[in-house]
Formats: structure tokens, sequence, C-alpha cells
């Protein structure tokens, strides 16, 4: 009798589990949710905030922090320096603000923008410890990829052969050697550089040691350059992303684990602290963009976004925080709290990898258990008289529609 027991209330447990994952993936493949999804930009005509919202079906609606709407011709025309090229057709350019007139060349030459996506951060991604290392070639119009990659080990730098997966003992040796007389203690606790030929040029890595001294580590004519910054050894990196952009004013970012952001000058690696708070690398997007009179920084979730306006000194001139409302309707949230009281699902918008992850449902859950337990005295049309019903009775409380569906399923077969 007892294995019998046992295989029963294994298959409800199983039951369950797999009704978790499925009934909440079908219902919201059937009703997906909505948000305004704003994009929040500064614009420089108005010295104030302006933003986007998606209302669904390929509909927008554009205002700015003070309340005024407008067209989308209008909302171009408040941020120049970003639909440059839409003005320039309709013989809007050059546009004069603050007595200065920018034209397309101008505006391209100072336009930067740096986005940092929480699922790309050190920890929330797959990563295989191999990177590529550029040769910086003054002779070579392309940037060849390299035939081998790099890893840190305990003890070297060791470069490996992606032809013939042989160590490369004359590169390992020549690095690991110019690491230990620039001071570096191996092994490395962070690594960071930008692993594409796609980009104006090379600027190598930064990697720090046991110690949190910061490298910067180039390949140049095949031959190593190290350089050990003045960077901070006692700041709490997280990630630093390297960004080469023709503007050649940045190395790159710092993230922090403490959720400050420092960027990375070519001025003796000099850095700026953006004056942003509340930002949580663990669940927020990061944006800057720069261009002729302003930096921009925006920080975001699936609840809201904020942005920072700053002069080209980076000194904060103005901010504001926009709420990410959900346009899902009512009656589709309230049936998705009735029926799940809980969720499992491999999904997370802030990892770029499955994560398994039990989410609890909402107030109007504890109703839908109400309501299942009373379904399930309907369904049997007798009070329990037995343990085993009893043990049911708890897992219908404690699961819901989930369990309910499992026990009652499970005695029909």
């Amino acid at each position: 009798m007892m294995p019998r027991v046992m295989t029963r209330y294994s298959l409800v447990l199983l039951t369950v589990v797999a009704l978790a994952y499925l009934m909440p993936a079908i219902f919201d493949t059937v009703f997906p949710r909505q948000s305004t999804n704003p994009l929040l930009l500064y614009s420089p005509v108005l010295n104030q905030f302006i933003y986007q919202e998606s209302l669904g079906n390929h509909q927008f609606h554009y205002q700015d922090e003070a309340g005024r709407t407008y067209t989308r011709s209008e909302f171009e025309q408040q941020l120049p320096f970003l639909y440059y090229r839409n003005l320039e057709l309709k013989g809007l350019l050059p546009p004069s603000i603050g007595g200065q007139a920018f034209d397309a060349e101008t505006i391209r030459a100072e336009r930067h923008a740096i986005t940092i996506h929480s699922r790309r951060l050190k920890g929330h991604f797959p990563l295989l410890d191999l990177y590529p290392l550029f040769n910086n070639d003054p002779r070579v119009a392309i940037m060849p990829f390299p035939e081998d990659m790099f890893r840190f080990t305990d003890q070297t730098m060791e470069f490996i052969n992606a032809d013939d997966n042989r160590t490369d003992q004359e590169l390992t040796e020549s690095f690991t050697s110019a690491l230990q007389e620039a001071g570096f203690v191996f092994p490395a606790t962070v690594i960071g550089g930008n692993p594409t030929n796609l980009k104006p040029f090379d600027d190598g890595y930064f990697v720090r040691d046991s110690r949190g001294h910061v490298f910067h580590i180039r390949r140049v004519l095949n031959q190593p350059e190290v350089v050990k910054t003045s960077i901070d050894p006692g700041l709490d990196i997280l990630d630093i992303i390297v960004s080469e952009h023709h503007r050649r004013e940045l190395h790159g970012t710092i993230i922090t684990t403490s959720g400050k952001v420092y960027l990375v000058t070519r001025e003796s690696y000099r850095l700026i602290s953006l004056p942003i708070s509340g930002y949580d690398p663990g669940s927020m997007d990061f944006k800057l963009l720069i261009d002729p009179l302003h930096r921009t920084v925006t920080i975001s979730n699936d609840q809201i976004v904020h942005g920072v306006a700053m002069d080209t000194a980076y000194r904060p001139l103005r901010t504001f925080t926009l709420p990410n409302r959900d346009l899902t309707p009512v009656p589709v949230l309230f049936l998705r709290e009735f029926f799940f009281p809980f969720e499992i699902t491999f999904e997370s918008p802030y990892r770029s990898q499955a994560a398994l992850r039990l989410v609890s449902g909402g107030p109007w859950s504890f109703a839908g258990i109400l309501t299942a337990l009373g379904l399930s005295f309907i369904l049997r049309r007798r009070p329990p008289r037995h343990s085993g019903s009893w043990n049911d009775l708890a897992i219908i409380a404690m699961t819901g529609f989930y369990g309910l569906a499992a026990v009652h399923l499970l005695d029909e077969t």
C-alpha cells in the first residue's frame, strides 16, 4: 500500500511542477503582457526631458516632462542630435541651439552611445574564458581576427592556437613576463574587453589582478604592451566594459557591485564618477548618450526609467523619473493572479542564460486557492474522511488550481 501511495504523490508533485511551468507560459502566449517601454531622452532645444511611450499596435505617445504632447515629427525636432539624419532629409539642418549651429558632420563626430544591459554583465551570461587579443598593426587597414585566444590561469596569461588547440609558448611567456614586470599578481579577477573586430581600433583589455590593481593590456606589432593604471585598487569592480570609439575620449566603463559607474578616460586613466543613484547592476540597464552639448545617463528596469542630464564636464543639470506603466488589461492581470499562485520559469530579463526561478503570484492568488479548495469539495461530493483526502486538500491549499488539476486528473486515470 505504501509504495502505491508514494507513487501517487510523486506523480501529483511532478504534475504540479509541469503545470506551474506550462500553464503560465501558455497564458502569456495567448494574453501577452504589455507595457509603455518608455524611451527617455534629454532635449537640448527644450532643456528638459522628453519621452516616447508605446501604446501597443505600433502606436506611440510623445510628451515632455512638462506635459506637452508632440507628433512624431515634432518629437524628432526636439532631439536634433539623435534624429539629425531625418532632419537633414527634411531640410531642417543645421539646427541653431543657444546661438550655435550644428551641421550633420559636427553632430556625427560628437555622438557616442554606451549601452550596458544587465544580462551582459559578468555572472549574468555563460562565459567561455577564452578571449581574442587583436594585434595593433598600423600597416593593416582591416583588423584581422587573431589565430589564437588567451586565458588567465593561476600563474600565466596563456595563449592557445585556435587551429591546433596547442599552447603558444612564445606568446604565453612574453605576455606573462610583461605582466609580472609591471607588478601583476595572478590570478586575474576581472577581465574586460571588446572581443570583436567590428570597431575603429582595438584598445585591448583591462584586467584586475588578485590585489585589486587594474592593468591595461594591448598587443602592438605582436608584442605585449602592459600599463599598470592608477585606478583605485579598493574599488569593488563588478565588470569593465571597453568601448572603442572614434572620439577617443574614453577607454570604457567600470561598473561596481554597489552600483557606482565610472568612465575611464584616456587622460592617464582618470575616472569620472557619474552622478547617478539607485542603480542596481543586477537588475537594471544602463545607457550613456553623448552629444555636442550634453551627456545623458538613463537607468531602467521593468518598473521605472530614471534620467540624469549633464553638461560636457559631466556635472548634473536635471533629473527625471518616469514609470514604466503596465498596459495589460485589468481582467487579464486578475485572471493570471487568480489561477497561478506561483510559476516556474527559466527566463529572466536580467540574464542571458537559463535561470530556474520560482515566481510568486499576487493578492488575488489567495482567492484562487480558496476557489480551488471549494471546487475540490464539490468534485468529491463528500467531506474528507481519511488522511489521504486531507493530504490532497493540503496540496491544493499550497498549489491552488495546479494541485486541483493534478489530484483529480490522477484520480480519474
